[in-house]
């Protein structure tokens, strides 16, 4: 049976394999490709976070009654930090800007790598426990809002 933390570990996996695509069309200064794929990373990386905030960090929230120091808080706290950096990486794109996203692209990964190791290590995981018996019905809500 799917969990949540397995469902939304194999979501970082898709993104990640995306954002390589991204960072490698700039590096060969392919302009069609860097558009599509940065688009398709931004897009589906904004719509992650989306869901976590809004339905799975929210659900933990209830559940546990950590709001305002658990770690769905610090999550939060770092998606905050890496959406500037998502602005640079639209408007190098917008700007042809090859280095430009790749500048950011590391930057943003100075964030992300080590924000999905803990969102995949502990929050999701402690996610499911929570959840207990209700998970299944969560992962059937996130599921509908990744479709």
């Amino acid at each position: 049976m799917e969990s949540i933390s397995s469902h939304m570990r194999q979501d970082h996996v898709l993104i990640d394999g995306i954002g390589a695509r991204a960072v490698a069309a700039a590096e060969a200064g392919a302009w069609p490709a860097l558009e599509r794929e940065a688009s398709e990373f931004l897009r589906r990386l904004r719509r992650h976070i989306e869901i976590e905030e809004q339905v799975l960090f929210a659900a933990f929230e209830q559940r546990t009654g950590m709001a305002t120091g658990g770690p769905s808080v610090q999550m939060r706290v770092e998606h905050g930090q890496m959406q500037p950096i998502l602005a640079r990486m639209e408007a190098a794109v917008a700007a042809r800007d090859g280095a430009g996203y790749q500048g950011a692209t590391r930057a943003l990964l100075e964030i992300l790598v080590p924000h999905n190791q803990k969102e995949e290590q502990m929050m999701y995981p402690m996610l499911d426990a929570a959840m207990g018996d209700d998970a299944q019905a969560l992962l059937a809500d996130v599921r509908s809002m990744f479709a």
